[in-house]
């Protein structure tokens, strides 16, 4: 029964460790508007440097990335 115990333990305190970590991290100051540097913050940051509006709602021949 002991040993049962300490595994009850040691469960719960893992727990409360990742929730004490993970409130650690939401109040963390982030680098970027969506915490890291993403594939989607990298793909708007080429469009505008090449001069492209990143809305990608815009629906016109005149935006296209995409050689053809």
């Amino acid at each position: 029964m002991e040993t049962q115990l300490f595994l009850t333990y040691l469960i719960i305190a893992a727990a409360v460790s990742y929730t004490i970590y993970n409130l650690a991290l939401l109040f963390k100051p982030k680098e970027s508007g969506c915490g890291s540097s993403c594939g989607g913050c990298d793909f708007k940051n080429e469009l505008r440097k090449r001069g492209i509006h990143p809305n990608l709602n815009i629906k016109n021949e005149n935006f296209t990335y995409i050689k053809k």
